[in-house]
């Protein structure tokens, strides 16, 4: 940013025929030649310090408070007996004010010339152009370290939310564990129908409220980026298998048929993060579940050679549930966000994360995921991630 200042004012000053141009800062004390351009005579160097009272810079700020001409400063009332005027030697002088965005003066903008130039109206606008641009220089660099300071803030407090809800979500799950535990036991014991149903509720809400808070304890992680990647070899029609059988009792309890096909390459040993994979999977099958009262759900799994040992596994879910609201379908993959109305969504419960984490968990991964149609018959999502691969090549 700076870099590119220094190139303006750098072809600013070859549009005055004066010999040298400077931008100097002030404080209280001292006033520093931050840049200087001499053509043919040196004037000014950069860095030099002087003090206030011998500093044209505070004639400028001080005195002035505006542009200031001097035709000769070897017989100006302001320069002529100053220490600053023996050192620069007999020249004209032009300076103008840098004034910060909160209104506090940072320094000026001053041109010398040892033969005496005559400045023009021109050249004080260029100059007062020059300062309104340094101006708003200073105000987006001042903006611009708010802004770092409130992203480390935030970024401190992502952290200490994440940690909290961490601390929550272990206090929580193991008396919840413990509930669903003892309600097990419950429902293997001689019940009256009216009281399995009862257990039947208890388990089902102790479960629904354990997803909630994994759903919520995974999201915090991503926003603070605590969530690392990991790198090993794994099969990925092992871990597809091994998805399924986690939602097999619940399929078989909706009688719904829970299956998966795969492509010719399925046992390609893969490099990647298989946890994060089945991760998404089992978002999106455990979605495709809760919105399917009959019918299928099925997984369909491809990989296709990329680029050298590389390959693009897409892994597609769809189901015959009851689809996505046409006017809704903007609203998918966006954090807290349920996609049906509020009699389907107290129905179906949910946090409304599930999307936002395979979304975050695959772009993570250098992949997407996507909506790739849905209608009254059905929805299919599918996500693609890309992989190294091990062993052997693609069949």
């Amino acid at each position: 940013m700076y870099e590119s200042a220094a190139n303006v004012m750098d072809t600013a000053s070859k549009m005055m025929p004066a010999n040298t141009f400077c931008i100097a800062n002030l404080d209280n004390l001292s006033t520093t030649v931050l840049k200087a351009y001499n053509r043919s005579k040196v004037m000014l160097g950069e860095g030099l310090v002087v003090d206030n009272k011998d500093s044209y810079c505070a004639l400028v700020t001080e005195h002035a408070q505006g542009p200031l001409i001097i035709d000769n400063n070897m017989t100006h009332a302001l320069t002529k007996d100053m220490a600053a005027t023996q050192f620069v030697g007999g020249c004209s002088f032009l300076g103008v004010p840098i004034i910060t965005g909160d209104g506090e003066m940072y320094g000026s903008l001053c041109a010398f010339d040892h033969e005496f130039y005559q400045y023009q109206p021109r050249d004080v606008e260029l100059l007062l152009s020059l300062s309104a641009f340094f101006s708003t220089l200073l105000e987006l660099e001042t903006n611009i370290q708010q802004l770092r300071s409130a992203e480390n803030v935030a970024s401190k407090m992502l952290a200490e939310k994440s940690k909290l809800l961490e601390v929550l979500s272990h206090e929580v799950r193991n008396p919840m564990n413990g509930v669903l535990g003892m309600a097990s036991l419950l429902h293997s014991t001689d019940l009256t129908n009216e009281q399995k149903e009862y257990v039947d509720v208890i388990i089902k809400s102790g479960s629904s409220l354990l997803s909630i808070m994994d759903h919520i304890l995974d999201y915090s992680k991503i926003e603070a980026d605590t969530l690392e990647l990991e790198s090993s070899p794994f099969l990925i029609r092992d871990d597809v298998n091994y998805v399924l059988q986690t939602f097999t009792e619940e399929s078989e309890r909706k009688d719904l048929r829970l299956y998966a096909e795969f492509e010719s390459g399925a046992d390609t040993i893969l490099i990647g993060d298989s946890n994060k994979i089945r991760q998404i999977l089992s978002n999106l099958i455990g979605n495709s579940l809760k919105f399917t009262e009959q019918g299928e759900i099925g997984v369909a799994v491809r990989m296709r050679l990329a680029d050298g040992d590389t390959v693009d596994l897409t892994i597609e879910v769809k189901d015959t549930g009851v689809g996505i609201p046409k006017d809704q379908k903007d609203h998918l993959f966006r954090a807290f966000s349920q996609i049906h109305d509020v009699d389907t969504s107290v129905k179906y419960g949910g946090a409304g994360l599930g999307l936002a984490i395979c979304k975050r968990l695959a772009e993570q991964m250098g992949g997407k995921v996507w909506m790739v149609d849905s209608s009254d018959e059905g929805s299919r999502f599918a996500f693609q991630i890309p992989l190294k691969q091990l062993l052997s090549s693609l069949g």
